[in-house]
């Protein structure tokens, strides 16, 4: 190598040193993803083609690759030297890829199993791990409030995926950034679901629920695929109670298109493992892919709504659009905002509450004694209110039917890794430990919820534990199924009725149990960690009650 090459190439690592200590280390640059590769092409090319004009392709190209590959070693280099040694989180363990690159997010969620892969984590390192360069994960019922509760200082913005959930540009309710403008939009969504709105959304989930037992009917003694039927239900039950519509795919048997591809967006957005800058970089390129598919059938499927106008049976969509089309609206200014919102109706309203019902028909069909005593509580209320027929209001006043849901939520919580938030730049203690400002930090549902530190017994079936048995539960604010603070789950009812409902209706018309062949496990080792869970198959033979 030549004089002249070398002082190049360490003028080329002296750029790439200055690069990291001047740009990199400061700020979030996830979002800036395709604005940072242009300009590191256009630099390549402004340094390229001087020197191919003097030398030659060959020697120009070779002298200009030499001193770029100078600067891209020398940069990663600081970066990794930085992250391991002397950045603010370089006290706490973690695993060393961790520690460097972002890239062990992916890793992790390279099976569809991130939840367990976490678990695996503390029980190396402790309660506070190193997850990224920047992130911590944190085993504790302290972290909840400092994190989530509406005094603290932590913040969504530049704390991970929130910052790209967008439709052109609009965030929907649960990834807005900005706190005064999640109060208003919040508002709306609370219309739709007061005591009064989720009363009138009752038949319709009724419906489903007889369209179900009809199927199951036809297929007593056949061996029947809860996990899939629960997905269908909720799917159903979702665009009746959210748009008025029809999808009927519990009488087909089998997932539509747009479910199909509602499970394919998120699937592919999990196995990023919260790898931000990816998704930053092809939503700037407008290539959107099933994501793109997707956000085009809801945008149908809301204007399809919006066309309808009034309906005789109210849904949640509805309260969108009269805020939308009022002379002064409060939070949904225009139509994007509106398809960004219905969504998150199609996931939320879908992939959360089948979770939550493919796990609970596992345990009551696991746990015979558990299904015949809620059978015997269920009947007590058939009929109470309106003949025939079970009612969310008479259900609600059954404590163990709550006892087996929350039971099954603490188990296996749809929601297994909570998005992570920001601290504030004077930081937060966590049980007598300073985490800095400007960190990532994040209690994963799942973890916690199966802690011996918030439950005895804590990886065990146990529905008295919400009852007779309180002696169970050390920490109630280990139990966050449904988060926790300003931003908790608006739909926490909608959801509760659900699944009462479908339940008591289930359990009262029909016994089930594992079908031959079934031992149980699939649902677990065949579950994906889709940022909501999605569960495995689970085989069950149901017989009509005599």
């Amino acid at each position: 190598m030549s004089h002249t090459l070398t002082g190049q190439c360490i003028a080329g690592a002296t750029v790439g040193l200055l690069s990291h200590i001047l740009y990199f280390i400061r700020g979030y640059h996830d979002t800036q993803a395709l604005g940072i590769f242009a300009s590191h092409v256009v630099a390549y090319t402004a340094l390229a083609g001087p020197l191919v004009a003097e030398k030659g392709i060959y020697t120009g190209g070779l002298t200009a690759s030499a001193i770029f590959t100078s600067y891209l070693v020398a940069l990663f280099t600081s970066i990794g030297v930085y992250r391991v040694f002397f950045h603010r989180l370089s006290r706490f363990p973690g695993p060393l890829a961790a520690k460097l690159t972002k890239f062990y997010g992916p890793y992790t969620a390279r099976n569809g199993q991130m939840h367990l892969e976490q678990n695996k984590l503390f029980e190396k390192y402790g309660d506070i791990v190193r997850i990224a360069p920047n992130e911590l994960l944190i085993l504790s019922t302290d972290a909840i409030p400092k994190i989530h509760s509406s005094k603290s200082g932590c913040r969504k913005r530049d704390a991970g995926i929130y910052n790209v959930v967008t439709y052109k540009g609009e965030y929907n309710l649960d990834s807005i950034l900005d706190r005064e403008e999640h109060r208003w939009r919040r508002r709306v969504w609370e219309r739709a679901m007061t005591t009064k709105s989720i009363h009138s959304y009752e038949n319709s989930t009724r419906v489903i629920c007889k369209t179900f037992l009809a199927k199951v009917a036809a297929m007593e003694g056949k061996s029947i695929d809860s996990s899939l039927f629960s997905l269908l239900m909720t799917f159903d039950n979702m665009g009746k109670i959210g748009f008025s519509h029809e999808f009927k795919t519990i009488e087909a048997g089998k997932a539509n298109y747009m479910l199909g591809l509602l499970e394919v967006t998120f699937g592919q957005i999990a196995q990023l493992g919260e790898l931000v800058w990816p998704l930053a970089f092809f939503q700037s390129l407008g290539v959107g892919g099933d994501s793109a598919k997707f956000d085009a059938l809801t945008h149908n499927m809301a204007d399809t709504r919006r066309e309808a106008q009034h309906k005789e049976t109210p849904d949640i969509f509805g309260h969108f659009i009269e805020d939308f089309g009022s002379q002064k609206p409060t939070a949904f200014f225009n139509k994007n905002i509106l398809y960004s919102d219905a969504g998150l109706i199609l996931v939320a309203a879908t992939d959360t509450v089948a979770a939550a019902l493919s796990y609970a028909f596992y345990f009551l069909a696991k746990h015979q004694d558990s299904q015949a005593r809620l059978f015997e509580e269920v009947a007590t209320t058939f009929g109470k209110t309106i003949p025939g027929e079970f009612t969310n209001d008479d259900l609600s006043k059954i404590p163990y039917l709550d006892a087996v849901i929350n039971e099954t939520m603490r188990l296996e919580n749809p929601i297994c890794n909570n998005a992570g938030r920001l601290t504030p730049p004077e930081g937060i203690v966590v049980d007598r430990v300073w985490i800095p400002g400007g960190s990532a930090v994040r209690v994963p549902g799942y973890a916690m919820q199966r802690s011996a530190k918030a439950f005895l017994q804590p990886l065990e079936y146990i529905p008295e534990r919400w009852t007779t048995r309180p002696e169970l539960i050390l920490d109630a604010a280990g139990f966050m199924p449904f988060i926790t603070g300003p931003n908790n789950c608006v739909g926490k009812r909608l959801a509760m009725m659900v699944l009462r409902l479908v339940l008591a209706y289930t359990v009262y018309h029909s016994r089930f149990e594992f079908a031959p062949g079934e031992d149980g496990t699939a649902i677990f080792t065949k579950a994906k960690n889709n940022l909501i869970l999605k569960a495995g198959p689970l085989n069950l033979v149901f017989t009509k009650r005599g």
